[in-house]
């Protein structure tokens, strides 16, 4: 198998020395800190730190044609050589003496054309320009470093469209120079994560590092396209919420509750919500001692990243696409579904069953798991608290065997509570820009019960209006949560 570096383990860039630069100088990668954070909330791994723009003594390389040239250079002489094989380590080592000899190689050309040599303070930000573009992300790392920006949306090589917190767009400087180059950049991305993006596989869905998500498409559009969504929060807790004013405390109490009385939930929202950041507070309640599996299509729960203390039974799985061939049945060759993972979690005695996001027939699965009572989790993307059934049977109708009936039924017997997230309006409109400020807020949260003629009946238990969330009615269990209420451990209490 390709073992490749993959992006989710960058390499420590800072200690990698180089060969000397010229005829006096040896030196080592000098990287400045990434973007510090804005928050108290910690990332429990420090993002890879990039170079700062050049100020005085630090200079970043620009020319991105030689970058991408060398960059192509150094992966296609470690794929030859066999040294994917190697330890990442060692890759490292080959590729610093590489990029040595490729740069010489470049310094010789400039040369014969007339042009100066280099000076040792440029060789040393070509050598790391090249490194970050082979083991990192090169263009689009300053991005992904900093703190502010939570999405970002790639329309060609020459349209960058950021979206800071807050809710705000801005427009930034490119990252490729020509949609060729960005193809080629995100194909190298593919290739460091084993997957393939080219004219056969216009679609990529990946994980970059720890913390961000990347779905791109190409050749198949008139220009490529790509987003790029950034989970800022992985280390986060319900009382974090509370502090960043997703939710009272009251609400916070009430749903650390339902978490630790083995409640079904589900976390709806439209895209961009926090559902993901939400579902990673309700399991940072779980108990310890608990066996929890997740299910992904692509990684980003990043459970494994909190330490091996705080959930140590834990099991993890993720969709694999399959290659474009397709066997007797159709389906491509090596596809491993969410519902397939979701079938074979049942053998692994789980008490918890967590599917990151409901996209199809895994939901099915996901019945099963909270017909057992072990308070499963997940999220579904939806317009609205009141389309969430229908959005769940919908998802549960793509399963040729499931009539509308069935599904809601399952929705009405085993969902206990609905928890909507949604991005609110917050102050009235700036006068100039006719923008009001806007922010994440828990809208509604609800349970589900057997209604007339088969339907789904919906009880609200809590619900937003005039800027804030207010319980409305006990919720049908709330004898089990008694139990619970008034039990917090320390990480809940900081």
């Amino acid at each position: 198998m390709n073992s490749t570096p993959s992006p989710t383990t960058m390499p420590d860039f800072a200690s990698m020395p180089l060969v000397e630069l010229d005829d006096d100088t040896t030196a080592t990668l000098d990287f400045a800190p990434a973007v510090p954070s804005r928050r108290t909330h910690r990332n429990p791994t420090p993002t890879p730190a990039t170079p700062a723009p050049a100020t005085g003594s630090q200079q970043r390389f620009t020319d991105w044609k030689i970058v991408t040239e060398l960059r192509s250079l150094v992966s296609d002489a470690l794929s030859k050589e066999d040294r994917l094989g190697q330890p990442i380590e060692d890759q490292k080592a080959q590729s610093i003496s590489l990029i040595t000899h490729l740069i010489d190689d470049q310094e010789r050309d400039r040369i014969n054309e007339g042009l100066p040599r280099w000076t040792g303070e440029e060789r040393r930000a070509l050598n790391q320009a090249v490194l970050e573009a082979v083991f990192g992300f090169g263009r689009l790392q300053p991005l992904l470093d900093d703190d502010t920006i939570e999405n970002i949306e790639l329309y060609g090589h020459e349209k960058v469209i950021v979206q800071r917190t807050g809710h705000q767009f801005e427009e930034v400087a490119p990252i490729a120079d020509s949609d060729e180059e960005l193809l080629s950049m995100l194909a190298h991305y593919a290739h460091q994560a084993n997957r393939n993006f080219d004219p056969a596989h216009p679609n990529l869905e990946l994980s970059l590092g720890s913390t961000a998500r990347l779905e791109a498409t190409g050749w198949v559009v008139p220009k490529p396209i790509a987003t790029i969504r950034i989970h800022r929060l992985i280390d986060i807790t319900l009382n974090d919420l509370v502090e960043l004013d997703l939710m009272p405390v009251e609400l916070a109490d009430f749903l650390r509750a339902a978490v630790r009385a083995k409640k079904s939930m589900m976390v709806a929202g439209d895209r961009g919500a926090g559902k993901t950041t939400l579902l990673r507070a309700l399991i940072n309640e779980i108990d310890a001692a608990e066996k929890i599996g997740t299910i992904e299509s692509i990684y980003e729960l990043h459970l494994e990243l909190l330490g091996a203390g705080r959930h140590p039974r834990l099991v993890q799985w993720e969709a694999v696409p399959g290659s474009s061939e397709k066997d007797a049945a159709g389906r491509p060759i090596g596809e491993i579904t969410m519902d397939y993972w979701a079938q074979r979690s049942f053998r692994h005695n789980l008490d918890r069953l967590i599917v990151g996001e409901l996209l199809g027939t895994e939901v099915i699965a996901m019945f099963e798991a909270m017909q057992t009572g072990a308070g499963s989790m997940s999220t579904v993307h939806a317009k609205s608290a009141a389309a969430v059934p229908e959005r769940i049977v919908t998802l549960a109708r793509k399963d040729g065997r499931v009539t509308e009936d069935f599904a809601r039924r399952q929705v009405a017997e085993n969902i206990d509570l609905a928890i909507y997230v949604g991005v609110v309006p917050l102050g009235e409109r700036d006068p100039w820009t006719g923008v009001a400020p806007r922010g994440r807020r828990i809208t509604n949260v609800t349970t589900y019960s057997p209604g007339e003629d088969g339907r789904v009946a919906s009880t609200q238990l809590w619900e937003y209006s005039n800027g804030q969330i207010r319980e409305q009615l006990a919720a049908p269990f709330a004898d089990d949560l008694i139990p619970h209420l008034a039990k917090k451990t320390p990480r809940s209490q900081s």
